[in-house]
């Protein structure tokens, strides 16, 4: 028997009901004709509402007509490259679907599904508002635009609103636009694209400013996990042994010779000094089944001090001992666990990553006198990389995946980096500017691929279609190329249904 897995929380019964609430208003007034005495159209729970506002403006921004066909011209073959990377991934996602569905998680739940900040669990409703509005306005009135441009009449800017605002649209004169002998193709698929192009651009602008910014924050090491009395997690650890520390190589040299440790550690507005035996490693989060660590007795919550008698004060100081070992070796290991220290012989096996030596050890972060550290530093040099990740497959699908692993800065985060230069007297004001850019980067990024997809009622599908069309001449081109676009959006709409469903299903 199949069994939906959609246990919902108190706030989400209650999004539902007033949900409901605002769809009965809205179906209460369309059939009182309210809504259409008012020039809005509703389409389910979904509100168009028009307005001739901004159209005069509109006039005015299109003037430089030569400017906006080059820049549309130029951007149309990176709607065909999103096209095809879009749809190469609705493809690998329906045969993971069929071949090994994925298990119940908040990547799969219904409501992170949707580009809504505050329903989507993983977008901020501050931040993503913003993020979302600018996206919405840059996609539509980027339409209008080059609506004008090519000389369509535009009859109305407005909102789409379901509850909240969903999207925005532009509404050109449709016989205008379709009419064959007043535009030629290119103008067509130029109105199309423009969107998609907009958002790329803002994108490329937001996220280049985001990078350039992080360069103004100080990264700390900080406390991940603290056994330690009067340590809290969270806390900052500002110096060790009178050594200002930053970085992993900052307490390397903090370390290297003193057998007692003095941390200066600020909690809050809090700064005080810690004085700790000397016990450090490498701090174990899980053992590999099968594996030389299981064999030989490691466990779960050990501390790796030393690898042939090499201390391994850090991660990146057991990485390089391992680099230095060949599959087949025996090595000693000194272990802490947690109450005394004890030496054990290690036969290692070939690492899955090169030809050296591996135990089957995972890595929490590095141990120091009964707390785990953590660099900051880290996660601004996974920020710094998204540009030179764009360069293969697997990084576009890293920076799509961004929001689950980064939600901006916000929280104990903000006590983790310290603002610098021109920002180092201004409180949070660096963060808040961060979050508002990561924001409008990325939704742009992610609302300009998904429409880049081949099915109508998407910008890509109208493109495709119109490609199409200088392929299949005449009345009965027309038919095979919509026919082709139908079957796309078919599969498109009918592949993102079944990845929301099928993770959700239960066999019983």
């Amino acid at each position: 028997m199949l069994k939906m897995n959609l246990d919902l929380s108190e706030l989400e019964l209650l999004a539902i009901i007033v949900f409901g609430t605002y769809w009965a208003v809205v179906e209460i007034l369309k059939r009182k004709g309210v809504l259409r005495s008012r020039n809005i159209t509703a389409v389910g729970p979904i509100l168009m509402i028009r307005t001739t506002k901004g159209l005069k403006f509109l006039e005015k921004i299109s003037k430089p007509k030569k400017f906006w066909r080059v820049i549309a011209t130029l951007g149309v073959p990176a709607v065909f490259a999103g096209m095809a990377f879009m749809f190469s991934l609705i493809l690998i996602m329906d045969y993971i679907m069929v071949t090994s569905p994925p298990k119940p998680s908040p990547a799969t739940n219904p409501r992170n599904a949707l580009l809504i900040p505050g329903i989507n669990q993983f977008i901020p409703l501050i931040w993503g508002l913003i993020g979302l509005v600018v996206t919405l306005i840059v996609h539509e009135f980027s339409h209008a635009i080059l609506c004008r441009v090519e000389g369509v009449k535009v009859k109305a800017l407005g909102v789409l609103l379901a509850l909240i605002p969903i999207g925005g649209f532009a509404e050109p004169d449709e016989s205008e636009l379709m009419d064959e002998k007043k535009l030629k193709r290119i103008q067509r698929i130029r109105i199309f694209s423009a969107g998609v192009i907009s958002n790329f651009i803002v994108a490329l602008i937001t996220f280049s400013a985001f990078f350039y910014f992080l360069g103004f924050l100080q990264p700390h090491v900080v406390v991940v996990d603290s056994k330690v009395e009067g340590i809290k997690n969270g806390s900052v650890i500002l110096s060790i042994n009178g050594v200002r520390v930053y970085d992993e190589d900052d307490v390397q040299r903090a370390l290297k010779f003193d057998d007692v440790v003095y941390l200066q550690i600020r909690q809050g507005s809090e700064v005080k000094t810690v004085k700790l035996r000397k016990i450090t490693g490498v701090y174990v989060v899980g053992i590999l089944e099968g594996y030389p660590a299981e064999n030989a007795g490691i466990k779960k919550g050990d501390v790796i001090m030393t690898v042939n008698g090499i201390e391994t004060l850090t991660l990146k100081d057991f990485m390089s001992v391992m680099k230095s070992t060949r599959p087949n070796e025996t090595v000693t290991v000194s272990i802490y666990d947690g109450e005394s220290i004890r030496t054990i012989n290690v036969t290692l096996t070939r690492s899955p990553h090169g030809d050296y030596g591996f135990m089957g050890v995972l890595i929490g972060g590095d141990y120091l006198s009964g707390i785990v550290l953590g660099y900051s530093g880290r996660l601004l040099t996974n920020l710094k990389s998204i540009p030179t990740q764009l360069l293969n497959f697997k990084g576009w699908l890293y920076v799509i995946a961004m929001p689950f692993m980064f939600q901006g800065f916000s929280g104990d985060l903000l006590n983790y980096f310290t603002p610098t230069g021109f920002w180092r007297d201004l409180g949070s004001m660096i963060f808040y500017l961060l979050n508002i850019l990561y924001w409008i980067g990325w939704i742009n990024f992610y609302v300009g691929l998904f429409n880049c997809l081949p099915a109508i009622p998407l910008d890509g599908g109208r493109v495709f279609q119109e490609s199409l069309m200088s392929i299949f001449r005449g009345e009965k081109g027309k038919e095979i190329s919509a026919l082709i676009v139908r079957t796309l959006a078919i599969t498109v709409f009918l592949s993102i249904a079944l990845s929301i469903v099928i993770p959700n299903m239960q066999v019983r």
